[in-house]
């Protein structure tokens, strides 16, 4: 007499074992995230840019060796984020990403070890712009692995103009090894 466990296996049999047998995700890429926009204008151009992929890493203060900053890169398109990071593995100063951001938009956040965002580059196909940091910041992580938090400005520039920036980011710092030549 066969009962359903000594015969053949079954369909729902089949069904578990390939469940199981499906590699898991890894939780760093679901954890990544990054967005953000800018309205307003760069010289006399208005301009408005959506950001929606981020990559981080550390990089020396450029005004204190002994210190490390974390660089937080926002794009309008997806990134080659191992492309980047065996560039700053290999070259040891951040400018080796360069040739990989310049045809996007995108914008660069300097954070200090203390949560403070000390610059921040806006850079289109055009031009590119130093905007300035008296923004408001709110970095809930920067670790050695992880970085998260907003950057945001609401008001007028020294011209008058107006502007909004507003930046959301969260996600694991790329290992690029010591940190990388600022």
């Amino acid at each position: 007499m066969k009962t359903q466990l000594s015969g053949p296996a079954t369909f729902g049999w089949l069904c578990i074992v390939a469940f199981l047998a499906l590699p898991a995700t890894p939780t760093a890429q679901a954890a990544a995230s990054g967005s953000g926009t800018y309205v307003g204008s760069i010289g006399t151009e208005a301009t408005s840019v959506t950001f929606n992929d981020v990559y981080a890493f550390r990089a020396e203060d450029s005004f204190d060796k002994t210190k490390q900053v974390t660089m937080v890169v926002l794009t309008d398109s997806p990134m080659d984020k191992p492309l980047m990071t065996a560039a700053l593995r290999k070259e040891r100063d951040r400018r080796a990403i360069a040739t990989y951001l310049d045809k996007f938009a995108y914008v660069r956040l300097d954070i200090d070890q203390d949560g403070k965002v000390k610059a921040l580059l806006l850079q289109t196909a055009n031009s590119s712009y130093n905007l300035s940091n008296s923004g408001k910041s709110d970095v809930t992580v920067n670790t050695t692995t992880r970085v998260e938090g907003r950057f945001f400005i609401d008001g007028k520039n020294p011209r008058g103009e107006t502007r909004k920036v507003d930046l959301r980011f969260a996600t694991d710092l790329a290992n690029v090894g010591p940190p990388v030549r600022n």
